[in-house]
């Protein structure tokens, strides 16, 4: 009774441990029914708890776990099927489709979520065996703390609290099973726990200082793993939010993680951003499109909202892309390509003139590329200066949205920075020269906090965290002209491409990569249009003359370099147009442009003959770990064989040996320990009590050692047949 007493707190214990870790992944990974995997534990645990108890029942036991593992597939995705043959087939149909696109793709594509699910519950099942079942807790606490490490480290998420309670945890199963009596030691090492607890607990408060001074002192090196894909390479084995365009920004902030997959390649003169969308409601989260908008058919002419048609010379772009492409990426001026109506009909094509968005590939008939023409904007500061008009009450109204409870320090802070402007342009210039060349604001997208249920977006970036990448900061320019009544967007796009060879009649291929994507601010100057903002540290607004030339040159310096530098910038976004690159250093003027390497990918290179060995390694590691107390034995088999060492050396490693599967108590002497060994394995039948008294007579007489090693050879013998005690 008291051995399954006890066979039940390990269960619990162990499986609140396993369940933090599990809930913190079906958040981070936004699994539709979560309690589903919780329910699926808790199962298995129980199982498990019965497992040990009636150990030779192992013909129902190990079907139950097989059928717990289906029951736990259908809970978390039914795919609206009754529980049938048919479930089964669809479900397994669609898992080997997802793995094989997976094992095909060269790209930094995440673990497939069915994959994921099953192998989370195989190593649920396998920690709960280990744990309860063979008494071998260690890897649960391994790999609970460690994936909440992890995702802390690398997702910057908050889990101090739940790995307080893991750490709790983890000690209560350790003391449960090495202190089966009270003690004073075993009451100092509660003690010493609480202590550990306190102290991560509040972390953030007393480490705070030294915290962010680690932060500080790694960022450059963690951005540089990160350009490099190596928090990719991690990630693949979890959902995390990646860099790239996505229809979704309700929802920003947050650290991501570097996809340098291609995105489209582009044939062109020049290289520049390309606008995908805008958004034009902020709702204290993120951005969304305020009411029904009207997508036309026909968007042969499109533009990125400049009044005027311009005047400068066309330059025919050929784009090249994925048939799932789903947006037509344009560059700032004006847009041209011939396309019938049946045409767009069978390829998908639609146009919604009010964002500038086209929307491309969602007919029978998807493009995988097409030539168009596209004449860049001119513009200058002089102009955008002698701007006194003001929109109309229309637009003003639609861009100049706010949520009713955005906080109320946002407002004063940009009227402190633009109280000496008197016009529109420098008062954008103001707020701009603000976030872009601020040093209290930090450009990273590895250390990007999530931001907290009840806070703003923007007021806490701008007040609390100070941490953020292009989403942070184009909001935040955005809100801050919007408070002053400026109409203002949103924009997302990409920021450039990396130039590869000459393609001829001086065009360069470009590859644009999901890294590169960007999000920038747009604002609307009477009699010219909206014009492009870039707030983010390191980046050129798009189209300014400046930007251009100093982009022309670098491309002609790139060119030439060894090193096959380019002048594209790239960026960072959230899980909607996330993008992530280093930053770039910017002068006073913000007319600096960079180069970068290209992109490299971080990649391990392997066979299936080192994976087999790896594994072949760590399964001889598990077994080696389970089989130790057996090993032990062989080990002394033979040394007493051989004669290595003294006989008194050879029963110290015996006495060893009983104290790891049970602990000797404080105070108790050797021989009141050999009578709870005989107590514990009775087929020893007196031969380790009589070794004890061999051995004492030994260390404290002239008794002859051979005596001892005669005995302590018949008891290993009797040891191999019965190696495991009997349950108390």
């Amino acid at each position: 009774m008291r051995q399954g007493l006890k066979t039940c707190w390990l269960a619990l214990l162990n499986g609140l441990l396993l369940a933090i870790p599990l809930a913190t992944y079906t958040t981070v990974n936004d699994f539709r029914q979560p309690n589903a995997l919780l329910l699926f534990l808790v199962v298995i645990s129980l199982i498990v708890v019965a497992h040990t108890q009636w150990p030779r029942a192992w013909g129902l036991w190990w079907p139950l776990y097989l059928l717990s593992l289906i029951g736990g597939s259908y809970a978390s995705y039914p795919l609206g099927e009754p529980l049938s043959l048919t479930w089964f087939q669809h479900f397994s149909t669609k898992l080997f489709q997802q793995t094989s696109a997976f094992r095909a793709s060269t790209s930094t594509q995440v673990m497939p979520v069915l994959l994921s699910m099953l192998l989370i519950m195989a190593l649920a099942i396998g920690l709960s065996l280990l744990a309860v079942r063979w008494q071998q807790p260690l890897l649960s606490m391994i790999v609970s703390i460690g994936y909440l490490l992890a995702v802390t480290l690398f997702a910057t998420r908050n889990e101090v609290w739940p790995l307080t309670g893991a750490i709790g945890l983890a000690t209560l199963l350790l003391l449960s099973y090495r202190h089966s009596h009270w003690s004073w030691l075993s009451l100092s090492y509660g003690l010493l726990a609480l202590g550990l607890l306190g102290a991560g607990a509040t972390v953030n408060t007393w480490a705070q200082p030294a915290i962010n001074q680690l932060a500080k002192a790694s960022l450059t090196w963690r951005n540089q793993l990160s350009s490099r894909g190596f928090y990719n390479f991690l990630a693949k084995s979890a959902a995390a939010k990646k860099t790239g365009i996505s229809e979704d920004t309700a929802t920003l902030g947050g650290s991501i993680q570097d996809d340098n997959s291609v995105a489209f390649k582009a044939v062109s003169r020049s290289n520049h951003y390309w606008r995908v969308d805008t958004r034009d409601e902020y709702s204290g989260k993120g951005w969304t499109i305020a009411g029904d908008q009207d997508a036309t058919r026909k968007p042969t002419t499109t533009s990125t909202g400049y009044l005027t048609t311009p005047t400068s010379k066309k330059d025919a772009v050929k784009l090249t892309f994925a048939k799932t492409l789903t947006y037509l990426p344009v560059g700032y001026g004006a847009t041209s390509w011939a396309v019938s109506a049946a045409q767009q009909k069978r390829i998908g094509v639609s146009y919604e003139p009010e964002r500038g968005r086209i929307y491309l590939n969602t007919g029978k008939r998807p493009l995988t590329s097409v030539q168009v023409h596209y004449q860049p904007q001119k513009y200058t500061a002089a102009q955008l200066t002698a701007v006194t008009a003001k929109a109309n009450a229309e637009l003003t109204e639609t861009y100049t949205q706010l949520p009713e409870d955005l906080p109320k320090r946002i407002k004063p802070l940009s009227q402190k920075l633009t109280k000496t402007q008197t016009t529109e342009y420098g008062r954008v210039h103001a707020i701009l020269t603000y976030l872009k060349n601020n040093h209290r604001f930090e450009y990273t997208k590895i250390d990007t906090p999530t931001t907290p249920a009840k806070r703003d977006y923007v007021d806490y970036f701008l007040f609390t965290s100070r941490r953020g990448y292009c989403d942070n900061f184009s909001t935040a320019m955005v809100v801050m002209l919007r408070t002053l009544g400026i109409p203002t967007r949103w924009a997302h796009g990409f920021s450039g491409g990396t130039r590869g060879k000459k393609a001829g009649d001086g065009q360069y291929h470009y590859q644009i990569l999901n890294s590169d994507a960007h999000s920038w601010a747009e604002v609307y100057f009477a009699g010219i249009g909206w014009v492009p903002f870039d707030p983010t540290p390191g980046y050129q607004n798009p189209g300014t003359k400046a930007a251009k030339e100093k982009a022309a040159k670098t491309a002609s310096i790139s060119s030439s370099s060894s090193s096959a530098t380019t002048n594209s910038t790239s960026s960072h976004t959230s899980q909607a147009t996330a993008s992530s690159s280093k930053p770039r250093p910017t002068n006073q003027t913000s007319t600096s442009t960079t180069t970068k390497q290209p992109t490299q990918q971080f990649r391990l290179t392997t066979t299936w003959l080192h994976v087999s060995l790896g594994i072949l390694g760590l399964l001889l590691i598990l077994f080696a770990w389970l089989g130790r107390y057996w090993l032990g034995l062989m080990g002394l088999s033979l040394m007493l064989h051989w004669h290595l060492g003294r006989p008194t050396q050879h029963y110290r490693y015996l006495q060893a040996w009983f104290e790891h599967q049970h602990a000797r108590r404080p105070a108790e002497t050797l021989s009141d320990y050999a009578d709870t060994v005989e107590h514990l394995w009775p087929a020893l039948a007196g031969q380790f009590t009589n070794a004890t008294t061999t051995y004492l007579a030994i260390t404290f007489g002239d008794y002859p050692a051979e005596a001892l090693s005669a005995q302590l050879q018949a008891m290993v013998t009797t040891l191999r047949q019965h190696r495991k005690p009997i349950p108390v």
